[in-house]
Order: C-alpha cells, then structure tokens, then sequence
C-alpha cells in the first residue's frame, strides 16, 4: 500500500468555527427549557426564519425554538437558572416556575409551557426538578391530554436506565447533558447503560460536531441531516434542523436539496454509496469534488465523510433499540408525533422459543473457547479456496448454528415497522438519488473484496485522519477500541463468560456485509456463534435500519437482557461506523497518491 501523501491545506476556506450550539445531548426543540444559546435571540428572527419556511411549506409541523431570553417570556429567566449547577439556585427556580404556573389567572402561561413541564417531568436527572414537575404533570395530564411519555418502543421504562442514577460516572454525564440542554435525550438515556462508552462517545462528537474545524457548524448539521434521511431517522433529521437553525443555517436549505449551494450537492453521491454500497467508493475519482469552482478541500472532505459515518451509526442505533422522539421535538418533515408515540405500542414481550436452547449451546462454545484458549485458531497453512468459501458463507444469512425452529421468525423483506416507519417523508433530501442497499457479491466483476491488511484504521486511516483533523483522530480510535473491547464477562444471567468471539463475530460479521475481510479471522466462527435472527437484527441495523421491527429486537435467538441487547446494537454500528469511514479514506488516499 503506497505510503499517504502529506496534504498541505489542513484548513477549509471557511474559517475555523468554534461551535456554540448543544452536542447530541442537546435536544433543540420548541420549547424555551431546552434550547441553548444561538445568535439568533430576537423574536423577530425567529418570525422571520418561521414565515420564510411556512411559506414554502403550507403542511409543515414546524416549529422553530424560542429563546429562553426573550423579553415576553415571563418564565425564561428561572428556566435558565434550572441549569444552573447550584442546587439552591435551581430549587429557588422550581418554586418561581411552579407558583406561576399554577396560579389560576394564568392559565394560557400554562398551556403555553406544557412541553416544558413534560420535559422537566421525564427528562431531568435532578429529583428537585423532576418531583415537581411530575406532580404539575399529574394534575394536567388529562385535562390537557398529554400522551404517556415513551422512551423506545421497544423496552419496557422500568428496565432503562435511571435519569438519578445511583452509578457516578452515568450520574455526571446526565446531570451535565441536562445542565447543558436542559434535558437528557433518549439517546444519551439509552447508553446511560453503558457509561464508559457514552463518555468516549461523546468527546468524539463534540469534536465533529463542536469543536474547531474544518466544516463550519450548519454544513456540519446539514451533512448529519443528509446522512440521517439516507436511512429515513426521523429522529435525528428533527434533531439536526433545529441545531442547524440554531447555528446560523439558512432555513431554505431545510426545504430540500434544490435549494443547497452546489457544493454540497456534488457530496449527495458520496452519501448515498457510503450508507448503501460503500464499496463502490474505491472506484469514484473524487476529483470532481476537489477541484473546481464549488472544490472541497481535503480537509473538509475528510470531516464531512467522518460525519456521514457519524449519523448513519446513529440512525442504526436509533432503529436498532427503538429509540421515539422526545415531547415536543418538531420537524419539517412532518413527523406526527401521536403516531410516532403509538407504534409498537404493546409492552408485552414476544416470546423466543429457541432462546433459552441457543443461549444454553453458545455459552458452551464460550466456554470451550476459553478453556482451549482458540481465540485466534485459523491457521495461515489451510487451502486459499477453504479460507475464501468460509468469507463467503459468513455473509450467508440463512446459516447459523441455532436451533432450526427459529428460521422464518425475522425477515429482511419485513415492512417497516419501526419507530417512524412510513410517517416521516424524507425525499426533499434524497433527492433523485436512488441508490439503495444491495448484498455485497464476493464473486462481482465491478467491485473488489476490501482487505483489511492492506488499508485497516490502525495503520492508515488514523495517520489520514490525524494529519487532517489531529484532535479527532485518538478520540475516533479510543471511541472504536472501547466498544470492540467492552465487557462486562456476562450473558444473561451467568458470569465470568469470556464473550470476546461472539463480540468478534457481531463486528467481522457487520464488516463482512461491508465486503471487508480480515485475513486473520476465522469466518467460521460468524456461523458460529450468530443465530440467524441475530444475523437478520445486526444486519438490517447496519443496512436498512428503518425496517427493524420489534419482533426483530424480540427474537434475536439468545436469551439477553435489554442492556446487552444495546451492546450488541453498538457493536453493530460502530463497525458499520468504522466499514464506512475506512472507504472514504481509502478513497482519499488513492487520489492523493495519483496526484
């Protein structure tokens, strides 16, 4: 492999932007709690963004944020002062808030903050705010009829994570998202299970999406929003126009891709071969990207390509856990969030007949695998046609080695019925863009099997990376190590299991999808230790996650309990993460090295 060409322009010709809006953690919405500063304060902006959208989208839900600064809100001083890290200055907050509110000649201020009071009600870690506003919330809930409020469609709100948390480090990293935002979202929710990872998590997109670089903010929000649609995440694309407004964006981009610079239109083919065929990108010359009178500079392309892998990770994750939107998060893409709330609306959990057998066979064969010690068993001297018949049949996803009863509970032909299945209309930003997932062919003519030995991101795409965006590179690579590595030597009920080869066989199996081997696996082990179910789960989580269904999340084949059934969910999209990024920078390198 030629040895990467040093690139000279590490900075864009847009400036370095030092990024002041919320991090994923900041759920912008339309509510004065949880939205954070912008330069857009006045009411008059916000009248003039409203009308400038609404008037080319009669039909929209749209909503922008108010700002908590507003002179004619009563209310957005305390509000403020909610996220304040003084306990008594908060406290001091809740009293004001609550004795305004329920004061009867002010039953319109009332009405106009009751996103508010659902949201510091269900999403704040603090129990001075929460028991408060929970009892607010109780005694309006009908009158108002306000929805029962659902963190994911797919595990019961007994089983997630407490937002008061007894564990200090997912302790912190709520109180300091909610004193951030002013609510902890569902997704930072969700990975409160698993808090070493969250924290790396984080620090890698604040990077992205904060911090000094290449891209300026709204380019950055837009970029996740063209990503987000490619998977139609309703969620995330909601989340992101709202940052995006917030950033300084010009509101006539959200109408669609017609109304973007042409700039950012020559990446659309680039983000759909990234979230649906990845491996045609080695053969793209990107030159009509880099040069030009719309030419991205290297830098930007490569922070652009880490953010397309950012959210098409996140959208599967999304999908992968059931992840629903959070009260009061609007979108100009219509999403109807009584629906939305009622989908997969039953807690009653799909039974797994074959469960309980798979869990009892796999834990066996872990145990087998520690005791011989086989972890890298594949020997370098077997016939070239057995080691390519094995790559090939790992991304087989009828074989397994499960019970056979279990075939024909999950389908990839299954129709949406996820979490925003067939609600929210994502075609302004796909465009004429028809790209869509196809199985990766070992055998095709028009594209190469990816070898990992040849480009990996230990030994390339970090040293790319590091040149280009220097602070972003040992963030990426520590976020990667700790989610492969992460364990917590358990599944299900029994402890001390060494689950490091079905870890091994969720990630090889994701990047085998990808058309990516490694030389130094044994694909055997994919069949292995992956039911069919749990191949059909991880792959429609890294392909088309908007088809995920909660049978799919039911009956994976093992028996695991909701928090492992996320880890597997951030295995999965974290090598998708990683599959995808490892093309785009290929793809640089070779140009750079035909220059």
């Amino acid at each position: 492999m030629s040895t990467i060409k040093q690139h000279q322009r590490s900075e864009s010709g847009n400036g370095n932007i030092s990024g002041t809006v919320a991090q994923v953690s900041s759920t912008t919405t339309t509510t004065n709690i949880t939205t954070s500063s912008s330069s857009l304060s006045s009411s008059s902006d916000w009248k003039k963004y409203s009308s400038d959208l609404m008037e080319h989208q009669p039909s929209s839900h749209y909503s922008p944020p108010q700002s908590p600064l507003s002179v004619s809100d009563p209310l957005g001083g305390y509000f403020q002062n909610l996220r304040s890290p003084d306990t008594n200055v908060r406290k001091s907050a809740v009293e004001n808030i609550i004795s305004l509110l329920t004061a009867p000649e002010n039953e319109k201020l009332l009405r106009t903050n009751i996103t508010n009071i659902v949201v510091l009600a269900t999403e704040s870690p603090f129990e001075e705010i929460t028991d408060a506003f929970s009892t607010l919330l109780s005694t309006i809930q009908e009158k108002y009829h306000i929805p029962k409020q659902k963190t994911t469609s797919f595990i019961n709100e007994t089983q997630l994570p407490p937002l008061n948390s007894n564990d200090q480090l997912t302790k912190r990293l709520f109180q300091e998202a909610f004193l951030q935002s002013g609510r902890v979202n569902h997704i930072i929710r969700l990975l409160g299970w698993h808090p070493q990872y969250l924290e790396r998590f984080l620090a890698s997109y604040n990077k992205v999406m904060r911090d000094q670089g290449p891209l300026p903010l709204p380019w950055r929000n837009y970029i996740g929003i063209l990503a987000s649609a490619r998977y139609n995440c309703g969620y995330l694309v909601a989340l992101l126009e709202h940052e995006y407004l917030h950033s300084g964006g010009d509101p006539k981009w959200l109408q669609g891709v017609d109304h973007i610079p042409q700039k950012l239109k020559n990446l659309l083919k680039i983000v759909e071969m990234m979230a649906h065929q990845p491996w045609l990108l080695p053969n793209v010359d990107i030159e009509y990207l880099v040069k030009g009178q719309d030419a991205w500079s290297i830098a930007e392309l490569v922070h652009a390509m880490i953010l397309i892998c950012t959210f098409l990770s996140l959208a599967g994750f999304v999908f992968s856990c059931g992840i629903l939107p959070e009260y009061g998060l609007a979108s100009t893409t219509t999403l109807d969030e009584r629906t939305s709330f009622s989908l997969n609306e039953s807690d009653c959990e799909v039974e797994d007949l074959t469960a309980s057998e798979n869990t009892i066979k796999v834990m066996e064969l872990l145990k087998k695998k520690k005791e011989e010690q086989e972890e890298d068993d594949f020997e370098d001297g077997g016939p070239e046609i057995d080691r390519q018949q094995e790559f090939h049949n790992a991304g087989n996803i009828d074989a397994d080695n499960s019970s056979s009863s279990s075939s024909g509970s999950s389908s990839l032909a299954t129709t949406s019925s996820s979490t925003y299945g067939g609600i929210v209309d994502m075609s302004r930003y796909n465009c004429n863009n028809q790209l869509t997932h196809t199985d990766f062919d070992v055998s095709s003519k028009d594209y190469t099997i990816f070898s990992v030995q040849d480009y990996s991101w230990k030994e390339h795409g970090y040293e790319l990376v590091s040149r280009i965006f220097p602070d972003a590179a040992p963030l990426l690579d520590e976020e990667f190590s700790f989610v492969y590595t992460m364990t917590y030597y358990r599944f299900n009920n029994s402890t001390d299991i060494d689950t490091l080869p079905f870890r091994r066989a969720v990630w090889y199996y994701v990047q085998r999808v990808k058309g990516m081997c490694h030389d130094d696996y044994n694909y055997q082990e994919v069949n292995m230790f992956l039911s069919r179910n749990l191949k059909y789960y991880v792959k429609k989580a890294v392909c088309f996650p908007d088809n995920i269904s909660k049978i799919d999340y039911s009956k994976l084949g093992y028996d695991l309990k909701p928090d492992e059934k996320c880890h597997l969910a951030l295995l999965a999209v974290c090598s998708h993460k990683q599959a995808a990024l490892l093309y785009g920078l290929y793809t640089v390198m070779s140009y750079q090295n035909r220059r």
